[in-house]
């Protein structure tokens, strides 16, 4: 039985209400958290000295498209719509199968690199006839990250190239599945991509696969208001009515974004049991607008946090993210308290791992959960006087900060280098894909 104990540092277990614990200690054993103390440490075989850091429940990035890595800052200072189509689409188009490894891998270093030991990989692509999906679950896999990957797709419109048979969707999406089923680190989701682009026929077929196979959904909703008007115009509906009437809200239903919605919305979305995610970076670069965050949280609704993809984020620093949520609601509110730091800390870690399916066993330290923990260097000027631990945590810290990453127990970064990834050759891999690409547009 392999053990690890990290000793001396200042935990916060995620737990709601419980108190950080001031030189306390860890143990790991066989990827699972065993204990959680304070005083002398239990032997073990593997110690790893976590003084002057804050030990944390990895973090959560519940929505991310790293399949899009390429596109980082191209397009800035546009909408949406026009930041897709006219920026991010041509590029995507002109990748080939090895770059779906490449992005995968840099994304998933940069998410390690600052403690994101999830993330939910909304992927879509031109090129699923390339298998191109099984090519980016494997590199995920490869990296050491713990992840969903949502193969969404569209079978009535989206751009050229990008829209799927519905027999096709139902055939690749279970191919993939049977490779990568739900009891190991890398897992396998589905979902329209955008919701106005799917029949209703395609809403139920993945519903159903989502019932028989047990496996999560994760759909773009209400992001703008052109997606209510675009589903509107084809449907009669806002775009969370549409889905209550097809079937597509529940548990195991993801709702990212979910800035434009009416309050008859924010009712059936709490009714359903629908866990919403909320990215704030992306919707303010995009000038999508503002989720209703309180009005969602006093409605019951589930609620996560994500980066958003690196073209539309340009980072993906879940301490940030959770910096921007809590201020851009005080900002919009007037109200200090109206979103608190313990508050954004939850939704990125066991809020995020609830919206997946694995709230029992992810996202706290705790006994029982996987042991997947981060430690943040508390010992840099931005974060001292260290008065109190998770305010620092979440309004002074920095994804740079993060010194040691574990995924399931395997240290995957230490000392702020990644373990698992020769990183400076995939950085220049990708930069050179990249240019290939971009010069070809």
């Amino acid at each position: 039985m392999a053990t690890t104990v990290l000793r001396g540092g200042t935990i916060l277990t995620g737990e709601a209400g419980r108190p950080p614990i001031e030189a306390g200690w860890l143990l790991v054993e066989d990827g699972l958290i065993a204990a959680v103390g304070e005083g002398d440490p239990p032997g073990a075989d593997e110690v790893i000295d976590a003084s002057g850091m804050l030990v944390i429940p990895g973090f959560v990035n519940a929505h991310t498209h790293l399949c899009m890595i390429y596109g980082r800052s191209l397009g800035t200072d546009r909408d949406l719509l026009h930041w897709l189509g006219e920026a991010q689409i041509p590029v995507m188009r002109g990748l080939e199968p090895s770059d779906y490894a490449l992005s995968m891998t840099l994304g998933a270093v940069e998410n390690l690199k600052a403690g994101n030991t999830t993330v939910c990989e909304v992927f879509f692509s031109p090129h699923y006839d390339a298998e191109v999906d099984q090519v980016a679950a494997q590199a995920l896999d490869d990296s050491g990250i713990r992840s969903v990957l949502f193969r969404c797709t569209n079978d009535e419109s989206f751009f050229d190239g990008f829209v799927e048979d519905r027999g096709d969707i139902v055939r690749r999406v279970s191919e993939l599945h049977d490779r990568w089923p739900n009891d190991g680190r890398t897992r396998i989701g589905g979902g329209p991509l955008i919701p106005w682009g799917s029949s209703e026929g395609s809403f139920r077929d993945l519903v159903e696969l989502s019932a028989d196979r047990g496996m999560p959904l994760h759909l773009h909703t209400a992001e703008t208001p052109e997606y209510n008007d675009l589903v509107r115009e084809r449907t009669g509906r806002s775009n969370v009515e549409m889905l209550a009437d097809v079937g597509s809200l529940g548990p195991a239903v993801m709702l990212n974004h979910c800035v434009h919605l009416s309050e008859r919305d924010i009712a059936l979305i709490a009714e359903a049991g629908s866990p919403v995610i909320h990215d704030p970076t992306s919707n303010m670069l995009l000038a999508s607008g503002v989720a209703p965050v309180p009005a969602l949280r006093a409605a019951g609704v589930p609620l996560g946090l994500g980066c958003d993809g690196p073209a539309c984020n340009n980072g993906q620093d879940m301490i940030e993210n959770m910096k921007y949520a809590a201020l851009l609601q005080k900002a919009v509110s007037r109200r200090a308290d109206v979103v608190v730091a313990e508050e954004v800390f939850r939704m990125a870690t066991h809020g995020g791992a609830t919206a997946i399916g694995l709230g029992d066993r992810l996202g706290m330290l705790a006994p029982g959960f996987l042991a997947d923990v981060v430690l943040v260097d508390a010992r840099g000027p931005h974060m001292t006087p260290l008065h109190d631990p998770l305010a620092a945590l979440v309004y002074s810290a920095r994804g740079s900060d993060v010194d040691t990453v574990l995924v399931g127990g395997s240290v995957v970064v230490r000392g702020g280098v990644a373990q698992t990834v020769d990183e400076q050759q995939v950085v220049r891999d990708v930069a050179r894909r990249a240019a290939a690409v971009r010069a070809a547009c």
